[in-house]
């Protein structure tokens, strides 16, 4: 496996399969590609994000811009460059920034308002939207494309962190007066919600903003977190997250163990959370024991088609395979380490070697195992019709980048 060529294909599926048009990155990167070919929820996903564009038979893309794609895409191009020794790429990374910063219209500027310094969902959007899983990817990769050489975005990062602890704190001050059913109802963040996927990936954002800011406490909603909700499974009133953790058997999903593996490994390192540092270990010992053999993690997340023999690259592979080698770093832990490599090893083998640039080099949303093939079928956000330039693509090569490198998400801690 050559871990450079894995980046190189998948830099350049961004740049050709119309997913970031103009490629340069002008107007940003798209959420996803959408492939319609006996895809069923085609009609549901064009109804709910009602801009999008045909850029080939049976592919269009979904236009509206997020800006956690976004960051993840500039974060993956500005590492790229180093690597791949191509200057264009960095070149990218900066016209994305100006992009989100300049033409995006994302970024909540009220100084008065509490969600200041925030990041709406998407735009175009027919109303305002903050949801916490992509604000602490934002403010993650604020602070990771701060520390390389753009030290202005680490103020940016704090602001959205100042408001993201208040909502968050007070959800967490909500659970302990009125047990774990609240799912923070009346607040102006979406997401509230105990899982990993969300409130872990909130933890993971605040410890790494707290050591940029000393004048907020971050730890009291950070800490109550990792006592009492990272490894207590759902509440009562959760359904979904219920029936994807039924799949393993266990308290969560997978899925939501790959997202804790990560977070957890972030904020133990941060801060030295004896709690996070547990949940880092129990999730990647939990990651290890699902993994079969040729490297991919059963699909269990309920957003996605549900099966041991599929692998989830939305949701599940891509995060576990990031948590791996955050858990292996902080415990410098060869069984952690062998099965992160696992994984990519997976994933170099299923990256898309299709004919046409709009598929080559890219990761779709589901392989199936049994077909030796992308399959397994398709729901509203994820599947194997879904191609994603966040979440999964951006991901998955800067996993590969940062087992290369030896970078990580701790290098967010650190000016």
């Amino acid at each position: 496996m050559n871990t450079a060529d894995v980046v190189r294909r998948n830099v350049t599926w961004f740049r050709e399969s119309g997913v970031m048009r103009p490629r340069d990155g002008f107007w940003g990167v798209a959420e996803r590609l959408l492939l319609t070919a006996d895809n069923p929820s085609v009609a549901t996903v064009l109804a709910s994000f009602p801009f999008h564009t045909r850029v080939a038979p049976g592919i269009i893309a979904l236009e509206h811009r997020r800006p956690d794609c976004n960051f993840q895409t500039a974060l993956l191009f500005d590492i790229a460059a180093e690597v791949l020794a191509d200057p264009s790429c960095a070149a990218v990374a900066d016209t994305l920034l100006e992009f989100l910063f300049d033409r995006a219209s994302l970024l909540a500027c009220n100084a008065d308002a509490p969600q200041y310094g925030l990041w709406q969902f998407f735009q175009p959007n027919r109303g305002v939207q903050y949801w916490l899983d992509d604000n602490a990817w934002v403010i993650t990769m604020l602070l990771m494309l701060a520390r390389r050489g753009r030290p202005a975005l680490r103020r940016h990062a704090v602001n959205a962190a100042k408001a993201l602890n208040n909502f968050f704190r007070q959800f967490m001050d909500d659970q302990d007066r009125g047990g774990r059913s609240s799912r923070g109802a009346g607040s102006p963040i979406n997401g509230l919600c105990l899982n990993p996927h969300w409130c872990g990936l909130a933890t993971m954002a605040l410890a790494l903003a707290a050591q940029h800011d000393d004048e907020t406490n971050y730890l009291h909603g950070i800490t109550r977190y990792y006592q009492a909700h990272a490894l207590a499974g759902p509440p009562p009133d959760d359904e979904n997250a219920r029936k994807a953790a039924a799949h393993g058997g266990l308290p969560w999903s997978l899925s939501e163990y790959a997202y804790l593996a990560i977070a957890g490994a972030v904020v133990a390192r941060a801060t030295g959370l004896k709690e996070a540092e547990h949940a880092a270990r129990t999730a990647a010992d939990i990651l290890v024991k699902r993994q079969h053999a040729d490297g991919h993690f059963p699909a269990e997340h309920y957003e996605a088609p549900a099966s041991p023999h599929l692998a989830d690259l939305i949701y599940t592979q891509n995060f576990a395979t990031l948590g791996l080698l955050h858990a292996a770093t902080l415990f410098n832990d060869s069984t952690f380490q062998d099965a992160a490599r696992r994984s990519l090893a997976f994933l170099a083998m299923v990256q898309d070697t299709s004919a046409s640039p709009h598929l080559r080099g890219c990761w779709r949303g589901m392989y199936d195992t049994r077909k030796g093939d992308w399959g397994g079928g398709d729901a509203y956000e994820g599947g194997q019709s879904s191609i994603y330039s966040g979440w999964t693509n951006a991901p998955i090569s800067l996993a590969f980048l940062f087992d290369l490198t030896g970078q990580s998400l701790f290098d967010a801690a650190t000016t």
